[in-house]
């Protein structure tokens, strides 16, 4: 009886090609179960980010992200620019002191900054905002075919963070705070000078940057690097903002080193006399390179948004409503939005990386063409 009973088993076996067949169908199901449950997850998710923009601003608690360091904060140095040249008493005391009658000079130098941050928070939107950025640099990784080169992805909670610069640490908070201590100099035409010791606090309106730093090494020898940490605040006015900006910083570390490369060798060839010259050189790299990642940025938001089935919010940053951009930095941005639709995501990446100064020259002439139909515009405008 037990013979015949295993006999009977034995003949309603499958063929193996039934059992294999069997077995994708099996494993095929399970990672569409899988990919789902993802799915699901990350329109969850999606949806908690868009309420973002709705949550109050906060002021506080501060703590301290990054103690005092020699910084050439652009945005700070900025700053004290515009706050000096409102403060007519002391532009009165300067005058006697220095003896000047038309102009006078300042620089801003030696500039120390303190970062401070007010942490992300709540803990739901928070979390949420967080997932996300994992999911989009996942697939921006992919779509640029590299390595994930982020050593941490984390929301601080506390004083001094650590930060590991074996490669790039993304800290994720609600607002970010500059400390800072500057030495300016106001020069007459005389040559005579008196300096000032200016001191103070702001909050940043950059929601993320990718700092280059340019160092004299030697007489006339430069190095540049970038900050092994990148900050991104969630306070925020518009949807596209937040979910564009683990994205854009994360372009600027990868198309950054065609920049580098390029400026390098333009400061090698042509070596600069001051850290102005460097820095002005620089300045005109750096709006070249948000040009590029401007266009990359809106295609990979756009991918990312059509996978996950949400619909692409609209573009709302002020450099790209306005007709002049406000801040140098901007100026190619909407030119190399254009080209990057037009030339191809990956054909105007594989251009940038291998030739930056050919980009550039399709960048420059498009925004020349502009300024001399707007000003063409405002001759006719003006005979009218």
């Amino acid at each position: 009886m037990k013979r015949l009973l295993t006999e009977a088993i034995r003949s309603r076996r499958m063929p193996r090609r039934q059992l294999l067949a069997v077995g994708i169908f099996v494993v095929a199901v399970w990672a569409m179960t899988l990919l789902a449950g993802h799915a699901a997850a990350v329109k969850n998710d999606l949806e908690i980010v868009a309420q973002m923009p709705k949550m109050a601003e906060r002021d506080g608690p501060l703590l301290v992200l990054r103690d005092f360091v020699k910084d050439p904060d652009l945005e700070v140095k900025r700053y004290i620019r515009r706050e000096l040249s409102q403060k007519d008493d002391l532009y009165a005391l300067l005058k006697r002191k220095i003896d000047f009658d038309k102009q006078v000079q300042l620089s801003v130098k030696d500039v120390q900054v303190r970062l401070m941050y007010v942490p992300q928070r709540p803990a739901g939107p928070g979390e949420a905002y967080q997932r996300y950025c994992r999911s989009i640099l996942t697939f921006l990784f992919e779509m640029i075919q590299t390595d994930n080169f982020y050593t941490s992805i984390t929301s601080p909670d506390g004083s001094l963070p650590p930060l590991d610069d074996s490669g790039v640490t993304a800290f994720l908070v609600h607002r970010l705070a500059k400390a800072y201590q500057a030495t300016c100099r106001f020069t007459a035409e005389s040559g005579r000078f008196v300096e000032y010791r200016a001191s103070g606090a702001i909050f940043s309106n950059h929601l993320g940057a990718v700092d280059l730093e340019i160092e004299f090494v030697a007489p006339r020898q430069v190095r540049l690097k970038r900050k092994p940490f990148t900050i991104w605040q969630n306070n925020s006015e518009d949807v596209y903002t937040l979910l564009s900006l683990p994205v854009e910083e994360t372009l600027h570390y990868y198309v950054g080193r065609a920049t580098d490369h390029q400026l390098a060798e333009a400061l090698r060839l042509t070596p600069p006399r001051s850290v102005t010259a460097a820095q002005q050189l620089a300045e005109e790299w750096i709006a070249v390179e948000e040009s590029i990642v401007g266009g990359l940025v809106t295609r990979v938001v756009k991918e990312y948004c059509t996978r996950n089935h949400m619909a692409v919010p609209p573009m709302d940053s002020e450099e790209m409503r306005s007709s002049e951009p406000t801040l140098l930095q901007y100026k190619y941005r909407r030119y190399g939005v254009a080209l990057v639709r037009e030339m191809g995501f990956h054909e105007a990446l594989t251009l940038y990386m291998g030739h930056p100064d050919h980009f550039r020259e399709l960048v420059v002439d498009r925004y020349k063409e502009w300024s001399v139909a707007n000003r063409v515009a405002a001759g006719d405008q003006a005979a009218n």
